[in-house]
């Protein structure tokens, strides 16, 4: 039987969980030792999982289409009212006061 990383004891111990297997009939089916599988079950059962993962970020820029402009729309009885992003937040303030009076 060939060795296997302590990763990939992992992965099997996983797939054995997902699978409708036995653990006897999962070893059997990839040709596995039970007492080596049941080890390796018994250590992943004992580690404690960490709360942190593995975020691989990607930057996707697309040069194809221009920039556009971010807006903040408000929407009214009296229809949308759109204002550039960069707006002083009391100018908004005030259009809002204004339309409840």
């Amino acid at each position: 039987m060939a060795r296997h990383t302590p990763q990939h004891w992992q992965e099997l111990v996983q797939q054995q969980k997902l699978s409708s297997l036995s653990a006897a009939a999962f070893c059997r089916e990839h040709n596995l030792s039970t007492k080596s599988f049941y080890h390796h079950r018994a250590k992943a059962a004992q580690t404690k999982p960490t709360a942190f993962s593995e975020v691989i970020v990607k930057q996707n820029i697309s040069t194809s289409s221009p920039i556009k402009s971010q807006t903040i729309t408000l929407a009214t009885s009296v229809g949308d009212l759109v204002f550039p992003a960069k707006i002083y937040p009391q100018i908004i303030i005030d259009v809002i006061k204004g339309l409840q009076s």
